[in-house]
């Protein structure tokens, strides 16, 4: 499991199959599987809207380090800059 993965599903998940891959345990909360448990402000939510939000994540966290690997220093430039330039869209 890659470090964005597992970041985004500890944000969101109290707890799930340590063994499981990313995509096991995606479906696992699709599937509102018992050996899942969903973070108390999440836990009303419908599982599709978890599974969302848990790759909203996954996916913010690997634009942040994309960034950041090619040399981005997201302190010196805003948001507008960066479009401009083309390193976010």
């Amino acid at each position: 499991m890659k470090h964005s993965e597992r970041f985004a599903l500890n944000q969101w998940l109290w707890d799930y199959p340590d063994d499981a891959s990313y995509a096991a345990v995606l479906q696992m909360v699709r599937d509102e599987d018992e050996e899942v448990t969903v973070w108390e402000p999440l836990d009303r939510s419908p599982s599709y809207e978890v599974a969302d939000v848990i790759e909203d994540t996954k996916m913010a966290v690997e634009h942040m380090l994309d960034d950041l690997v090619y040399g981005v220093r997201l302190s010196d430039k805003t948001e507008e800059e960066s479009i401009a330039e083309g390193v976010m869209e």
